[in-house]
């Protein structure tokens, strides 16, 4: 006996279908793409309704009754906006990670780039929480046409600057709404300090996908111009033809001056209509708690006194982080001699105190005897 092939849904009647079993309504497949569901963000009337819906063009004919859903109906936008108004901020953390790496203290020596002569040894290991906001934004594209773009970006808090692997971060089977364990949270900026600097990094991308539509655009919108011009020449063409019939030059002209007058009309809306505009909203932010290990490493210079380092080792990446320099506060990896106690890059050891701190050594003035 052949087995009966179901036909592959599609991801809107896959939303359809999760919407409803998570915001609290019901769906009942009626046949493939047509369904009995239950609304359950219900109208002004606050009664839910049962409406059937059909994602299929040709099974409308067969139930007359049914709603269409597609992008751009009213009903499947109300239902996505529906679910953008859900959980605008989120606390979520990230959980199976190792954090006791093997040889931790060797794979620091291989990753920090010292001094030959320097000695490195491991003071302190802890494990903190360190939280790492998500901001996804929505840019609208606005003009003869509408689009929008959903663009995320994500900062670590703690040294507030982006995070490029956010795609590792957010692995759905390793969030969850409660923490493996409680650990203390490491010193961090606020989410609005981050979003500042998310914001930032998103009109970049954002500018860049407006430059390709707004090319896209002119070009559009140059053929739809050029195709008005030549049946507006048409017209005019159609015009000087009838002089043949004894037209009036003065009545001639008239006709002329209004056509050429209707033409530049239509192609000035044509354009003020093609106009493009951006806008930005903030949609969602989630803050991700994720354990790293802050590690007290004390470098050695002969029998120079050294502040000691502070790493952080991200078991996610199972890499160490950069540090901010000492000086210029650069991201780091690479440390030069020390400067007045304090690890600096290899630029700010060449450059000397006076450069590292960006401001020209001031002499103290002596003391009279």
């Amino acid at each position: 006996m052949a087995e009966v092939m179901e036909s592959p849904r599609g991801p809107l009647e896959e939303f359809v279908r999760d919407y409803l079993d998570v915001m609290g309504g019901a769906w009942d497949e009626v046949e493939p793409q047509v369904y009995d569901v239950i609304d359950p963000a219900p109208q002004a009337t606050g009664e839910q309704t049962v409406r059937r819906i059909a994602f299929d063009t040709e099974a409308l004919a067969e139930h007359p009754h049914a709603q269409l859903a597609s992008f751009g109906t009213p009903l499947i936008d109300r239902w996505l906006q529906h679910v953008l108004r859900q959980h605008r901020h989120l606390h979520l953390y990230r959980l199976g990670l190792n954090l006791a790496p093997h040889d931790l203290g060797g794979r620091l020596r291989r990753m920090l780039v010292l001094p030959a002569d320097a000695h490195l040894e491991l003071e302190t290991c802890r494990a903190l929480d360190f939280p790492q906001a998500m901001y996804w934004f929505r840019a609208t594209f606005s003009s003869d046409q509408k689009e929008e773009e959903i663009v995320p970006a994500a900062v670590d808090l703690h040294y507030l600057r982006l995070v490029r692997h956010y795609d590792k971060l957010l692995e759905r089977v390793h969030l969850a709404e409660h923490p493996g364990q409680r650990l203390p949270e490491v010193r961090r900026a606020s989410t609005a300090a981050g979003l500042v600097l998310a914001q930032q990094s998103v009109l970049r991308t954002i500018s860049g996908l407006a430059n390709i539509r707004s090319r896209e655009l002119r070009t559009r919108v140059a053929r739809q111009a050029e195709r008005m011009r030549r049946y507006y020449d048409d017209l005019q063409a159609e015009l000087a033809a009838g002089r043949q019939r004894q037209i009036d030059a003065e009545e001639l002209q008239r006709r002329s001056a209004a056509i050429e007058r209707e033409a530049r009309q239509r192609i000035e809306e044509l354009y003020a209509k093609s106009r493009m505009t951006v806008r930005l909203s903030l949609l969602h932010v989630a803050v991700i708690h994720q354990p790293k290990l802050s590690v007290c490493v004390q470098v050695r210079l002969g029998s120079a006194a050294v502040e000691p380092l502070n790493v952080v080792w991200d078991p996610l990446l199972e890499t160490v982080e950069a540090v901010p320099c000492g000086s210029c506060q650069r991201p780091t990896l690479a440390w030069g001699a020390a400067v007045r106690a304090r690890w600096v890059c290899p630029e700010c050891s060449r450059n000397g105190p006076a450069s590292a701190a960006g401001k020209p050594s001031e002499a103290k003035p002596r003391r009279p005897r």
